[in-house]
């Protein structure tokens, strides 16, 4: 092994995240033994070493003896493996530099350093300074340990992200029945027992806000318009009012998205707006929006918004319980449930489920009846809270109980068509990068 593996034998300690691109310089002395380190492919305007490879192997090794074979040949087939997956982190890694749509955010760059820093810590019975100790002795202080990591995790941040949108915006490819059959070979015997399990269909009605309440939201949210146009600080509005609990602790910020990713209204609105610029009051489906946007970028807008909701008043509730009783009784009579979905649910709602017994537990209260119910039963209406204050009505028809037993190829089909789906179209931005870049396999 050379002196580069004896060096770096902390951070097989402390595993990293991604390999370092190395610029194309030639054969490289380690150093103090003063092995020569020998080139294994060539990437666009970077190389692997073999160094880097033998380390990727170490790992392997490290983490699961048993996935490094010891024979020569089983050896040099992983070493081509680990070789191939260098090259395409690598021309990712040089894509995603030259990609204006892909930026790091460097705050969370940092955010997972140190939490990355501080579990390494906590390994050492003294903590950081005992961290640091070891560090020393492989020649390498905390602060150039840091740049390690952020330059890994700063990579690691790009491939994903542009592999991410490339995938968003690939053309979908054709799956034939055989390849998920194959797929479906593969992953059988590593799938676990399937659990029982229930099918349910339902329909989930909220309480309207009577047109009184929506006056009065819409009043709020004028309110808070005129404040932001006085000078206020859109971001303290937005933590102190704003009624959406996804985005109001962290002062409205919706970061990055795309047409599509919002409701009509709402991005007629947001993709209209220049950089800087506050909204009008916008109404669509959930409430009353004031939007401003910070950045703009070809197809994506990144900003922030404040969301008043107008909230139903008891009669208003009273109404959707008398209208939910009514659905469980068409329900209970034969009227199709995809019927009933369509004229009365919300159709953010799923309108079909299947759930494991042993999970049962983690949906809303009343969903328990489920544990008991037997095949065609209909249940409810239940009522439950969502957890934001809102009031929710079910009305569910059990479809289907299945017990326990093998996952067969038909449970996992629509999973195993997506996965390979997913898994062709990133081979096809991984040939098309190739075949746009010089790469050299040199092994």
């Amino acid at each position: 092994m050379t002196s580069t593996m004896t060096r770096r034998s902390l951070l097989f300690a402390l595993p990293l995240l991604a390999g370092l691109a190395t610029p194309v310089t030639g054969q490289i002395a380690t150093g103090e033994l003063n092995v020569v380190d020998r080139i294994v492919a060539v990437a666009g305007d970077s190389v692997v070493l073999l160094t880097q490879v033998q380390e990727e192997a170490e790992r392997m090794r490290l983490q699961n003896p048993g996935s490094v074979p010891q024979d020569a040949a089983g050896l040099a087939t992983l070493y081509r493996t680990l070789v191939d997956g260098w090259v395409n982190r690598l021309l990712i890694t040089q894509a995603a530099a030259k990609d204006s749509l892909v930026k790091v955010d460097e705050a969370r760059v940092e955010e997972i350093v140190t939490m990355e820093i501080q579990n390494r810590a906590r390994q050492y019975s003294r903590g950081q300074a005992e961290l640091q100790e070891a560090l020393a002795r492989e020649g390498m202080t905390l602060s150039e340990y840091r740049e390690i990591l952020s330059t890994q995790v700063r990579q690691d941040q790009l491939q994903q992200m542009f592999m991410q949108r490339k995938l968003r915006d690939a053309a979908p490819v054709d799956v034939s029945e055989d390849e998920l059959r194959e797929a479906f070979s593969q992953a059988s015997a590593q799938l676990q027992s399937r659990p029982r399990l229930v099918t349910f269909e339902q329909v989930v009605m909220a309480p309207q806000a009577s047109d009184s309440a929506k006056a009065v939201a819409r009043a709020e949210a004028e309110a808070l318009l005129d404040s932001l146009r006085a000078g206020s600080d859109f971001e303290a509005l937005a933590k102190a009012y704003s009624d959406d609990v996804g985005s109001g602790e962290i002062g409205g910020d919706l970061g990055w998205f795309r047409r599509g990713a919002m409701v009509k209204e709402f991005e007629d609105m947001a993709f209209a707006l220049a950089d800087g610029q506050v909204s009008g009051v916008v109404e669509t489906e959930f409430g009353y929006h004031i939007i401003k946007i910070e950045r703009s970028r070809a197809a994506e807008r990144k900003g922030r918004h404040i969301l008043i909701r107008a909230m139903p008043a008891p009669s208003d509730a009273e109404r959707a319980r008398l209208r939910a009783d009514s659905v469980a009784a068409l329900a209970r009579e034969g009227t199709s449930m995809a019927e009933l979905f369509r004229e009365y649910s919300d159709p953010l709602a799923p309108d079909t489920l299947t759930v494991s017994f042993d999970q049962l537990d983690q949906l809303p209260p009343g969903y328990d009846a489920l544990s008991t119910s037997t095949q065609g039963q209909v249940l409810g209406p239940i009522e439950y809270d969502t957890g934001r204050g809102e009031t929710r009505l079910a009305v569910v028809r059990v479809r289907e109980i299945r017990e326990a037993g093998a996952y067969t190829f038909e449970d996992v089909k629509s999973q195993l068509a997506e996965q390979v789906q997913r898994t062709k179209q990133m081979q096809r931005i991984l040939d098309d990068l190739r075949a746009r870049s010089h790469v050299e396999i040199r092994m």
